[in-house]
């Protein structure tokens, strides 16, 4: 009978433990994330840092950059629309004979 007694007395005390846990969780404030203040602060401070480390090409080169990319552009419309006449003719003829 007192080991019942025992047995009983020691899961009361376990289940206010628990509770007393409980408790203490929902007092004390979270830790984790930090406001969103400081979020955005955080961010516009590694954000000026990476910008320190980009390369800025000089004018020249940044001149023949811009050169080859106009280039690159011309070329390769002409490509698409010589390719897209080309295809609209073909499907308009193969109309045409059906």
């Amino acid at each position: 009978m007192a080991e019942l007694e025992k047995k009983n007395s020691e899961a009361a005390e376990t289940a206010a433990g628990e509770s007393k846990e409980k408790a203490d969780k929902k007092k004390r404030p979270k830790s984790g994330k930090p406001g969103l203040g400081k979020r955005i602060a955080k961010f516009f401070k590694d954000y000026k840092s990476e910008l320190k480390k980009v390369v800025w090409y000089g004018k020249k080169q940044l001149v023949k950059s811009t050169g080859l990319v106009i280039v690159s552009l011309v070329v390769v419309s002409a490509v698409i629309s010589l390719l897209d006449l080309g295809l609209s003719n073909l499907i308009m003829w193969i109309g045409s004979l059906v």
